[in-house]
């Protein structure tokens, strides 16, 4: 595979009792204790590249730009590190011996929904949405039978709360009438050249192996739309309708998805098409391992292995959680709380951490990793370079694309090359 610059946005919730009843935002004292620690960059970047700020009442995270599936993972899980040092800072610090709890939820328990997005940087050649709503559609619209994080949404379980909230095959909104396919178009590079694809119908994920297939598969099929190497794509004939039956069913046997064609397959089905082209962008050992747990996924979904699946598909492990939880003691507010709880970000309070502790959850990456990324920026992306830019000049203003330095001419450098690492590169110039 060609490297994709590519990155996440999540919105956490941080919630204190007494904070509240105090009037004080832990959200906004988060920040604040970010903006006054040595992982402070310059204007909303903090030194590892990525961009963290406020958006309405939430802390969000947009991870660093990366260029593989594998960073991704790494980067995203240090934006929950630094989220929940931070939250311990707090604790310490203002509310004595009450908790403040940070989630990873994709809903609240009284349905309201969170930001969870992906951006990759794709070609402009590639008509859009023509071409998207051909060869992509058909597979955001059924991945998430892997890529779900399951969630309890009006008194049932299903696979992907974003998914179960989507309305629309195609829209430019957000927050509501959201698509499958989001139309938004704001490149922060050069738009002649790309557009950043805004993915708004995934989940927010705790579980590493599914982060890593999100990203492993999506830019795989992007990769081969740019190429024209996808041809004879199992159409959907209506993505809504299936992704709304298929996606309150736990039982693999009873998925099912219409084709334009008239025939009637499993989203399985449609999900081994884009296998059978992924395997021939595979090069290194990160892919074919990538490559490899793809394939035993849907095996294991096809054959109905769910115990052996729970620990890289963060629905059924989170079921299993909720079900452990309400044998203890029955009632639909343990459930909601064993189900938000799983999502909460601290290893000591959290049923996700817990079970990985217990050997129950793969992992993708290393906590040795992990700490590094907290720290540093990715080394292929044009995130090292504004770190090395920030380090260097007192900087005025900056935003994913520009900066402007103060060196006595207050000089605008444009980033527009995602991928440039040196000021000799391209876009990567002063003016």
């Amino acid at each position: 595979m060609r490297k994709m610059v590519q990155g996440t946005e999540h919105e956490y919730t941080l919630y204190c009792r007494k904070m509240g009843t105090m009037g004080f935002d832990p959200h906004m004292m988060a920040l604040d204790l970010l903006r006054d620690s040595d992982l402070h960059l310059a204007g909303e970047f903090i030194t590892n590249g990525s961009r963290v700020y406020y958006d309405v009442g939430h802390f969000e995270v947009s991870t660093a730009e990366t260029t593989n599936f594998h960073d991704v993972v790494v980067w995203e899980k240090a934006g929950e590190k630094i989220l929940d040092w931070l939250r311990r800072v707090m604790e310490e610090k203002y509310t004595g011996d009450m908790k403040i709890h940070a989630f990873k939820n994709n809903t609240s328990p009284d349905g309201t929904s969170y930001g969870s997005h992906e951006n990759y940087c794709v070609s402009r050649d590639v008509p859009f949405p023509g071409q998207y709503l051909r060869d992509l559609v058909p597979h955001l619209a059924t991945r998430f039978i892997y890529t779900g994080a399951g969630d309890i949404l009006r008194g049932k379980y299903v696979l992907s709360p974003m998914a179960f909230l989507t309305s629309q095959v195609i829209s430019g909104e957000t927050m509501h009438d959201t698509g499958i396919l989001n139309t938004r178009d704001e490149p922060h590079a050069d738009g002649r050249v790309w557009r950043r694809l805004h993915v708004i119908v995934g989940d927010a994920l705790m579980n590493e192996t599914a982060i890593m297939l999100r990203h492993f598969t999506t830019s795989a099929v992007l990769q081969l739309m740019e190429d024209g190497r996808l041809d004879d794509v199992p159409r959907l004939k209506d993505p809504i309708r299936d992704v709304w039956h298929n996606v309150e069913l736990r039982n693999p046997e009873q998925w099912k998805v219409e084709l334009e064609d008239g025939r009637i397959v499993s989203p399985i089905d449609v999900q081994r098409y884009y296998l059978e082209k992924i395997e021939t962008t595979v090069q290194d050992d990160w892919e074919r391992r990538a490559m490899r747990t793809f394939e035993e996924v849907l095996d294991g979904l096809e054959n109905r292995r769910s115990k052996d699946l729970a620990r890289r598909i963060e629905w059924l492990d989170r079921y299993y959680a909720i079900q452990e939880a309400g044998a203890k003691k029955a009632g639909p507010e343990v459930e909601m709380m064993a189900c938000k709880q799983y999502s909460e970000i601290g290893a000591e309070r959290s049923l996700f951490y817990k079970r990985q502790r217990a050997g129950l959850v793969e992992r993708m990456t290393d906590d040795d990793a992990i700490k590094k990324a907290i720290q540093e920026p990715p080394k292929d992306t044009r995130a090292a370079l504004r770190r090395e830019l920030c380090d260097t000049f007192n900087i005025e203003m900056i935003d994913w694309s520009m900066l402007v330095v103060n060196d006595g001419t207050r000089r605008r450098i444009d980033l527009l090359d995602p991928y440039a690492t040196k000021m000799e590169a391209p876009y990567a110039t002063a003016s």
